[in-house]
């Protein structure tokens, strides 16, 4: 398998480059964390000298999970070039390709709306999907965008789910159903509160707080009639 050494290596001397990326086990983390995280990884695949990476892009105001953001989206290496780790000027090459392609297309993510607008590298269907269609998300963007009203009518239609789930999805249902809650009482300084909490314990639970900055959330910022 891929060792964590290698990871760590490599990850070390593209960090080493740029001050705005930390190192987080086999994961590499945009800075700073505003509502958006963004990410490189090398996952540990069964053939050791084969590794492969990925890019991640997701919201920070998720009451779980990790740093893989919305799905892990495979970043293949070009063929022309060195793609294992015993090739020739394997780590520089590698390092060289990143800098140029996924660094600037996850610098460009910097609100929460430019989720939806990655542009720069493929993506899978697997992230529209969970970004378009999974309820929980969408709630908790839906809430942090201002637009109460399209996240209406999807609490409305889960908000009893969690009751009689037994599998690993309750919880994360439940949460869903707590937050669409305030939504739909549209009691907005509750909506704001749980978001801040939710983002403030993501960037506890991922040790992402050196790079965490606290600001308000799109609606907070809109001016109410």
């Amino acid at each position: 398998m891929t060792t964590k050494k290698q990871i760590k290596t490599l990850f070390d001397q593209l960090a080493s480059r740029h001050d705005d990326l930390i190192v987080r086990g086999r994961f590499v983390v945009v800075a700073p964390l505003r509502h958006v995280l963004r990410a490189i990884s090398i996952d540990r695949t069964s053939d050791a000298d084969f590794p492969c990476f990925f890019w991640h892009v997701g919201h920070s105001s998720i009451p779980f999970g990790g740093l893989g953001g919305i799905s892990a989206e495979w970043f293949p290496l070009p063929n022309e070039g060195p793609r294992r780790w015993s090739d020739p000027d394997f780590t520089d090459t590698v390092i060289d390709i990143i800098e140029r392609r996924l660094l600037s297309m996850l610098r460009r993510v910097q609100t929460i709306d430019d989720i939806f607008h990655v542009e720069g590298e493929p993506r899978s269907y697997a992230y529209d999907g969970w970004l378009n269609h999974h309820e929980p998300y969408r709630i908790q963007l839906l809430a942090a965008l201002g637009r109460f009203d399209e996240a209406i009518p999807i609490y409305d239609k889960i908000k009893d789910w969690h009751l009689t789930m037994k599998n690993g999805w309750r919880s994360e249902f439940e949460r869903a159903s707590r937050l669409g809650a305030l939504v739909a009482a549209n009691d907005r300084s509750a909506v704001a509160a749980l978001l801040h909490q939710w983002e403030e314990e993501f960037a506890t639970r991922n040790d992402l707080l050196p790079i965490y900055e606290r600001t308000p959330f799109p609606f907070e910022l809109q001016q109410q009639p």
